[in-house]
């Protein structure tokens, strides 16, 4: 199964980046990428008819993992997956991670492999640091 990756952030230069360094770092085409930080407009904030727009452009098979790192971009991702349709909110994952860890680790992960339990434990995982 394909994997869709939804990038949330007030700004839409954060999710312009993250796209572009995991891009350059995984070559999977089972994975897209979506940069969908800021408003339709290009301004700060965030807009959740930008996030339903980018399921409804990929795949009926996709399942879509959705990165999100402040205030109303989780707000946002929460209310586009009550916009979607019943069978796409079935393959909607929020997910309780790091935007930019997060999305780095379920990235390669997924091109490895079609267990979404397992991308999104890398996901969740990917943020902790054991520094001492």
């Amino acid at each position: 199964m394909k994997t869709s990756l939804l990038l949330l952030s007030y700004s839409k230069e954060i999710t312009d980046g993250l796209k572009k360094m995991i891009e350059q770092m995984q070559t999977s085409n089972d994975v897209s990428i979506y940069s969908l930080g800021g408003t339709v407009d290009n301004e700060i904030g965030s807009d959740p008819t930008k996030v339903v727009d980018a399921v409804n452009e990929a795949g009926q098979e996709d399942w879509f993992l959705v990165f999100a790192d402040i205030g109303s971009a989780i707000l946002n991702a929460e209310m586009a997956q009550d916009m979607l349709e019943e069978d796409q909110q079935e393959r909607y994952y929020l997910v309780e991670a790091p935007l930019v860890e997060g999305a780095f680790a379920a990235a390669i992960t997924a091109s490895t492999t079609s267990d979404v339990q397992q991308v999104l434990s890398e996901a969740q995982n990917a943020g902790k640091k054991e520094w001492s």
